[in-house]
């Protein structure tokens, strides 16, 4: 038994790398989604409850980055 990554198109999954079974071949597939970055990160920010980090007008995240040139 082995692990291929696939991606879902419709009723169709198509696979992203070769499995070595004969055409007709009957399978199981037991599917897990694969979270990547993007995904994480709206899961993350729709958790916020952006009221309890200040006024509306307030971007939490603003100065979170070093916006400067220079490195040390």
């Amino acid at each position: 038994m082995s692990i291929v990554k696939g991606i879902k198109r419709g009723k169709t999954i198509e696979l992203l790398e070769d499995i070595n079974l004969p055409d007709g071949q009957e399978i199981l597939i037991d599917v897990q989604i694969v979270d990547n970055f993007w995904s994480k990160l709206l899961e993350f920010r729709s958790e916020i409850i952006w009221e309890e980090l200040g006024p509306e007008e307030t971007d939490p995240f603003a100065d979170i980055r070093d916006k400067s040139t220079e490195r040390k």
